[in-house]
């Protein structure tokens, strides 16, 4: 039988504490994805994902600058537009990434159906019509039996959006805070 040195054992007893402290999340863990004010990629009805390009967008000589980067050349302009629960954005095609002139673009207005927010928690579209509302503030987003968005989804400059997250209990409303967006734009495939 071999013998380990005592530096030996103390070298595999950090190892031991190291993996303890790097464990993987169970289940029960929440981690978040994003700070509060990182920027919203935004998901289009095509089911592209588009990425804020950073603080200074692509400046064009025509047009707005290209402010989301959508993929396979294609990306998004100007400021996104959010009115209730829709969005319109203006899509540009792969023809005009690289010139100043507009070639093909598209003005595209769509329901925001899922939002996910930077700690993980995911959101879905409450519906039309008659719902809850609270401090005159209506659901409008549901995450689970007992959290919900309510009232409207703010922009702020930089690509980050921000909303209230309301935890319920039935119909009452136990507490809110403004929290930051990870993803919104149309419902997932």
């Amino acid at each position: 039988m071999r013998r380990l040195s005592l530096g030996a054992l103390v070298l595999v007893a950090m190892g031991l504490a190291t993996w303890g402290a790097h464990r993987p999340a169970t289940a029960d863990s929440k981690l978040a994805i994003a700070t509060p004010y990182t920027p919203a990629q935004i998901r289009l009805p095509d089911q592209r994902i588009c990425t804020y390009v950073g603080p200074q967008p692509r400046q064009r000589a025509l047009g707005d600058p290209i402010t989301y980067d959508c993929g396979n050349g294609r990306g998004l302009r100007g400021a996104v537009a959010i009115n209730g629960t829709s969005m319109t954005v203006d899509r540009e095609g792969p023809e005009n990434m690289d010139r100043d002139a507009i070639i093909e673009s598209q003005t595209i207005r769509f329901l925001i159906a899922e939002i996910i927010l930077t700690d993980g928690t995911v959101c879905r579209f409450a519906g039309e019509g008659a719902t809850l509302a609270f401090d005159g503030k209506r659901l409008n987003y549901t995450c689970g039996a007992s959290l919900g968005l309510i009232g409207e989804i703010q922009t702020q400059a930089g690509g980050i959006f921000q909303v209230e997250k309301a935890k319920l209990n039935g119909t009452n409303l136990v507490s809110s805070e403004m929290t930051g967006i990870y993803r919104l734009g149309a419902a997932p495939r």
